[in-house]
């Protein structure tokens, strides 16, 4: 019976060995596991902060960009309505010119402009103004100046407010107001879009 109990004793040790070195084996292969899980949860954050934080400074740009492009629109319309201001001031001011004025502008736009010989077409609102008589001398100076000093009137007027459209045969120059005013705007508005646009 003594042998029998032996063996049984051996058994029990033998199985509690088993039974210890099982539990440690778990153990290792637990802490393992856990530090695989561990490590793989910290590269996976690092992961998620990493790209949250680009997604913050792409956002961050896009509202930069916004702000920017806001400020861009404040600037052209303040700078529109300055250049609305000066044309509308440039067009009262030839409206309200005096008679003599009126025609000394006239008379050295028509200098600047004809060549001698072509026909002059003024607005309705200037025939009293610009007359025979005032191409006459307009066509002196021309004569003074090396040119034909031919040129003539026309018994017609266009829908024009002011200044003058030259025909020729081959030609025509538009000296209107309207025209001239509109050529200086959009010179003056692409400088403006030079400016503001420039980085």
């Amino acid at each position: 019976m003594q042998g029998i109990e032996r063996i049984k004793e051996k058994i029990i040790e033998e199985a509690e060995r088993e039974k210890a070195r099982i539990l440690s084996e778990a153990d290792r292969k637990a802490q393992e596991i856990y530090e695989r899980a561990k490590k793989k949860a910290e590269e996976t954050e690092n992961i998620i902060i990493e790209k949250a934080k680009k997604q913050a400074e792409e956002e961050k740009r896009k509202i930069i960009s916004m702000a920017e492009l806001e400020e861009k629109k404040r600037l052209l319309q303040a700078k529109q309505e300055i250049i609305d201001g000066v044309f509308k001031e440039a067009k009262d001011k030839i409206r309200q010119m005096d008679d003599e004025s009126y025609k000394n502008l006239i008379f050295r736009m028509l200098i600047q402009s004809a060549a001698g010989d072509e026909e002059v077409v003024v607005a309705e609102n200037d025939r009293e103004r610009i007359t025979k008589e005032f191409i006459e001398k307009v066509n002196e100076e021309l004569k003074k100046q090396g040119k034909q000093g031919n040129l003539k009137i026309t018994s017609y007027s266009k829908d024009i407010s002011g200044g003058f459209i030259l025909r020729s045969k081959n030609i025509e120059i538009n000296g209107t107001f309207e025209y001239l005013i509109a050529v200086k705007r959009e010179e003056l508005e692409t400088e403006v879009a030079k400016i503001l646009f420039e980085e």
